[in-house]
């Protein structure tokens, strides 16, 4: 699609010098009052990234600005902002907060007189929750798409610090992003894309848990008391700043249980409680954080229990895996279930008994 279809209008130079001042004076106002107010409370704007589970199937013409080092295609979770476009006509933008995807539509009324995207834009929803100034460092034109190799959004919220994050990004035709950065033909990832994790490291002794981990499993996973088992876990290296910690959760007649915690090196007051999914329609259905004498496998962050009941000859085996999802957080995924409620008297190993579910 020629580059004229995307309507870039013309104004004078005055209106676009005025345009301009009235944005900046506008943001800094914005600015001092976020500052006032974080002043009192500190909360951060909990942004997201996206890709297809936002974008859908559309395929048309589009503005998009994505993490600066992440590649749209390649990477599942990339976009920061995308708008659509219709006949030419720029659609509201998607940017996506906590869970809630919000709409955004530009505010100010400068065009420039270039075939290029303005140095300054200014967006906002219609609830007035989110302002987002986008500010353009370097961009080119290639094959009638504008490129932006450098920018800036800063995302304002009341009462919440300023968000500002560098970007990439530009106006691009779906038949002519071949050309971009090798963006379009980089591949998908799958969704929730399995990690590895470093070489186990046991301790003997709950001392060796960062008092934030326990915290953590304190306030999380309640029904856990880890001072009362003999205190041996593991921990494993996810990255130089995050930590997987295998934390003893309870004593059973038969075996012990685990929990397990992300925590950053550097602040592990920063940890995590995951969550195993429930056996999709069976048993009560809930998730649970409490698992069995797991068994973990670091080169494929895999996590199985095998679990024996009455005389050994019946009970359950469960094997997860830990992935990367969206806003690069961490969870379990369900691989495999196997049950044999009913003891026999007949044993054998719990990874053989009858199949209920397979996420294959």
């Amino acid at each position: 699609m020629p580059l004229i279809a995307l309507r870039v209008f013309r104004n004078p130079t005055h209106q676009i010098q005025r345009g301009l001042a009235f944005l900046l004076v506008l943001f800094s106002l914005t600015g001092m009052l976020s500052s006032a107010w974080a002043a009192d409370e500190d909360k951060s704007i909990d942004l997201r990234l996206f890709g297809q589970n936002v974008v859908g199937d559309y395929d048309g013409c589009h503005l998009a600005f994505w993490q600066h080092n992440k590649t749209p295609g390649s990477d599942k979770f990339s976009y920061v902002f995308y708008a659509p476009y219709n006949d030419g006509e720029e659609l509201p933008a998607w940017m996506k907060v906590g869970k809630t995807v919000y709409e955004l539509t530009r505010q100010d009324g400068v065009q420039t007189d270039q075939p290029e995207l303005e140095e300054l834009r200014l967006y906002r929803d219609p609830d007035a929750t989110f302002t987002v100034l986008v500010e353009v460092k370097e961009q080119h034109v290639a094959d009638n798409n504008i490129f932006v190799d450098k920018a800036k959004l800063t995302i304002t919220q009341s009462k919440h610090f300023p968000f500002v994050i560098s970007v990439k990004g530009g106006v691009v035709c779906p038949q002519l992003e071949d050309t971009q950065d090798n963006s379009a033909d980089a591949g998908s990832g799958l969704y929730g894309d399995a990690i590895q994790l470093g070489e186990a490291l046991e301790f003997d002794a709950l001392a060796a848990v960062p008092a934030g981990v326990l915290q953590s499993v304190k306030r999380d996973a309640p029904d856990c008391q880890p001072a009362n088992t003999t205190g041996f876990g593991r921990r494993f290296a996810i990255t130089d700043e995050m930590t997987l910690w295998e934390v003893p959760c309870n004593l059973y007649a038969r075996t012990g249980s685990s929990v397990f915690v992300t925590a950053l090196n550097s602040n592990p007051a920063y940890s995590n409680v995951l969550i195993f999914p429930a056996v999709p329609d069976h048993g009560d259905g809930d998730d649970f954080y409490e698992i069995r004498a797991p068994q973990v496998t670091p080169q494929t962050a895999m996590v199985r229990s095998e679990y024996y009941d009455g005389d050994g000859s019946c009970g359950s085996y469960s094997s997860y895996q830990l992935r990367v999802v969206e806003g690069e957080a961490l969870e379990f995924f369900l691989i495999e279930y196997r049950e044999k409620p009913t003891c026999d008297g007949v044993q054998g190993e719990a990874r053989n008994f009858p199949l209920i579910y397979s996420a294959q």
